[in-house]
């Protein structure tokens, strides 16, 4: 952590903004309302476009394989909003604020854009490589619910600690344990490419533990073709589709504000150092709450508890 960091945010301060980005994260994870989201994406999102989704799965001997693609971009993109993958908004500030010494402030965020991209498709492509081996037998097995369930909250918990320990390095929390490791280490994992290029990798794992049932209707069918190559390219264009709005409102920001961005942070990269920090930290919290705590010992949920949904 920077000097110029720790004197505009003392020790306190970051404390507030952490401890203020927990809460409202445990807020918005105990008041998320699935049924309206997940049921936005299977009707709204996929139902006027490719039709029933549990009809489909079975499918793939009528439909074929190029119909494939179709359904996995449907899916990725149905799954925007869901429990298992809105937290990918909180990847916007670290990108968009992404500045390189010599290059532009867009220039540097479509690099940095590129990275994220890379790692989402690293990431989903594997796992689709790894349902093609599976075959429709295997996923059957897979999609059981307690199976799924399971998955789903050791994966996002896992992630969401992930998120939380990264945030807590960038608040300056976890100096101690950051100074053991050497300079040249340090470097490479400050790096914009790098930090973009993890973050992709994060967001790429939310495949692998979404439980959500139009996405698993659609592992099945990716399955059913029994080809790893093909489940991989499908799973990576499910990738582009989950990403999609977050790419749409990342452009937006970068076209209307990019060179304003670049500039504020060349001069002040504290402020979007704790913007970033900040992100991290709620939507690991999220994660780890929603995922984790809210199932373990059941003190999620408090809308329907409550009455209000």
């Amino acid at each position: 952590m920077s000097n110029e960091f720790r004197s505009v945010y003392p020790f306190k301060k970051r404390l507030f903004y952490a401890l203020s980005a927990i809460i409202v994260a445990v807020l918005i994870a105990g008041f998320w309302n699935y049924h309206l989201v997940d049921g936005f994406g299977k009707e709204f999102v996929a139902g006027n476009t490719i039709g029933n989704t549990s009809d489909l799965a079975g499918d793939y001997s009528t439909k074929g394989s190029g119909f494939g693609f179709i359904f996995a971009a449907i899916v990725g993109l149905a799954a925007t909003f869901t429990a298992c993958n809105c937290v990918i908004f909180a990847m916007i500030p670290g990108l968009a604020c992404s500045v390189e010494e010599g290059q532009s402030g867009s220039r540097t965020a479509w690099k940095a854009f590129g990275c994220f991209v890379a790692g989402v498709l690293v990431i989903t492509g594997f796992y689709g490589f790894f349902i093609g081996f599976l075959g429709a037998e295997g996923m059957k097995v897979l999609n059981e619910r307690a199976v799924r369930l399971a998955q789903a909250q050791a994966v996002f918990s896992l992630l969401g600690v992930i998120m939380l320990i990264w945030g807590f390095l960038e608040m300056g929390f976890l100096d101690k344990i950051k100074n053991r490791f050497s300079d040249t280490t340090r470097a490479f994992f400050n790096q914009t490419t790098t930090k973009a290029l993890l973050l992709g990798t994060l967001v790429g794992c939310f495949a692998i533990g979404r439980p959500f049932p139009v996405f698993r209707e659609f592992l099945v069918y990716a399955a059913s073709a029994n080809s790893p190559f093909y489940g991989a390219g499908v799973m990576m264009i499910q990738g582009l589709g989950q990403i999609a709005v977050m790419a749409l409102l990342f452009g937006l920001i970068v076209w209307m504000a990019g060179q304003k961005i670049g500039a504020v942070a060349r001069k002040k990269p504290y402020k979007f150092q704790m913007v970033s920090s900040v992100a991290l930290i709620t939507g690991g919290m999220y994660f780890v709450y929603y995922w984790g705590l809210a199932f373990v010992f059941d003190i999620g949920r408090w809308g329907f508890k409550l009455g209000w949904y």
